[in-house]
């Protein structure tokens, strides 16, 4: 799996072709439990925010078979009621002020249009983002656009989803669940070149719209919607205690990177993407041993040589940051599609005792023990965490630096990801603070970090991401 942003995307162009599904006339969609995160993200769609979203790429051989890709789009939307949800606004002064309902999907009506026809990687990226940053915005339904670029040779299957409808691990499971279902329909259909058609007279050209308006009978679904969160634990649970002392330890506020990033405070930047290696896989096998060999994880590895790098520039012995953390807790949620995250607060501790010597088996010790105590944090809900606050969360930056890992090794497609060219992309706006994402797959370590495009961000974060790198080669070489 590739992960990157729409800035660096490099879709090839083709012919495009998208649907609009709308609900059916005189259809009643029925309430559905909310998510702190879903509210929470919706609450900021509301207030102005840009469209989160993300999308879910590959490729299949040939031009494609449009009939076939449009049911396999259906049954993956019948399988999965996280793809059925609707976000709402509620009525002024009522709870939450936002909510969803969830559809039929035998009820939903399904229309394809076929064009326009790019001659440009650029063409065919700035058509595609500003069709899934419209489609894909929060609130009506739905909140994803099924599209595809079919081309004579090779085709790629794309379905943008507002974060509302998914999270990293979700885009594993519609690339594989898609794959499975366009690959299953072409085997009883005849191919329908979708070139067939399109009027091609330049980049750009609209080919003529052969809409389709059809409702067929469709799959069961195969997971459940979430529930809207974990019960409450007791007032005086230490979980819900350590969650207040970090906060109060921080002024109720939320953490923030501590290297400078050349943002006034109350500003926001266009958004500047890195994606890069980290490191390779024999890098990545050797750093795994060593940390299993100090009682720790890859994944806490990862963290304490980033704040090693972090602190070699100037930041603090103790990094605190959030975690994304899944709470997929059973084999029948292995295979949702949603968002299934919640967030938790991580000390990373810095063993300075040994100068610039790096990352010791110490503070690989540390940060496996650090990590695997912040991970317990997920069974509190968020909702009661900043309920509980003696004084309101505070909220220096819009963005919230945090560090993600996800073993893309261990997720649904895994297998098949390399041969279909799989990819994660993310809709590029503006930041005001660095958030890291890092994938490990068979090819080893590799981040995507976001951060607002500023002179002093490029310069502090590239300096990071060097050092960081340097660290994990330094540990698997230990």
């Amino acid at each position: 799996m590739r992960v990157l942003s729409a800035d660096l995307w490099e879709p090839a162009p083709g012919s495009l072709i998208t649907w609009a599904v709308t609900p059916g006339v005189g259809c009643t969609p029925e309430p559905a439990p909310i998510t702190f995160n879903q509210r929470n993200h919706l609450l900021g769609a509301a207030h102005g925010e840009p469209s989160v979203w993300i999308t879910a790429a590959f490729d299949v051989e040939g031009p494609v078979d449009v009939e076939a890709l449009e049911e396999a789009f259906r049954d993956l939307v019948a399988r999965h009621p996280g793809l059925q949800v609707e976000a709402v606004r509620r009525p002024p002064g009522q709870a939450g002020g936002v909510g969803l309902v969830r559809h039929d999907p035998g009820a939903l009506l399904w229309q394809r249009t076929d064009g326009p026809v790019t001659r440009t990687v650029a063409a065919t990226r700035e058509h595609l983002a500003a069709e899934l940053g419209r489609r894909c915005a929060p609130f009506g339904y739905p909140a994803f656009l099924p599209a595809v670029i079919s081309r004579p040779d090779r085709s790629t299957i794309v379905l943008g989803m507002d974060h509302l409808h998914t999270d990293a691990w979700s885009t594993t499971v519609v690339i594989d669940d898609l794959a499975a279902a366009y690959a299953e329909h072409t085997r009883h259909a005849t191919a329908v070149p979708a070139m067939a058609g399109a009027v091609a007279v330049g980049a750009g050209t609209v080919a003529a719209a052969r809409p389709t308006v059809v409702v067929r009978p469709v799959a069961a679904a195969a997971s459940a919607l979430p529930a809207a969160g974990p019960a409450y634990v007791g007032v005086d649970d230490p979980r819900l205690a350590t969650w207040h002392g970090f906060l109060r330890e921080r002024g109720w506020a939320l953490p923030t990177f501590p290297l400078p990033l050349g943002m006034p405070d109350g500003e926001r930047a266009p958004q500047r993407t890195v994606v890069r290696s980290l490191a390779g896989s024999a890098t990545a096998d050797a750093v795994a041993r060593r940390a299993a060999g100090a009682g720790a994880s890859t994944s806490a590895a990862v963290l304490a040589t980033f704040a090693r790098a972090v602190h070699d520039l100037g930041g603090p012995t103790v990094l605190e940051t959030l975690l994304p953390v899944h709470t997929r807790a059973d084999e029948s949620a292995h295979r949702a599609v949603g968002w299934h995250t919640t967030t938790v607060p991580l000390r990373v501790e810095v063993d300075t005792r040994t100068g610039a010597n790096g990352v010791t088996d110490t503070a690989l010790a540390a940060a496996g023990k650090a990590l695997r105590a912040a991970r317990e944090l997920s069974a509190v809900p968020l909702e009661q965490v900043v309920e509980s606050l003696p004084q309101p969360l505070r909220f220096p930056r819009r963005d919230i630096f945090q560090v993600s890992y996800l073993d893309y090794r261990r997720l649904p497609g895994h297998a098949a990801a390399a041969g279909r060219r799989a990819h994660h992309v993310s809709a590029a706006t503006r930041a005001d603070d660095l958030q890291v994402w890092v994938s490990r797959t068979d090819d080893g370590l590799a981040v995507r970090a976001r951060m607002p495009h500023t002179a002093v961000a490029v310069e502090t974060i590239d300096a990071v991401l060097d050092r960081w790198a340097e660290h994990l080669a330094d540990l698997a070489a230990g």
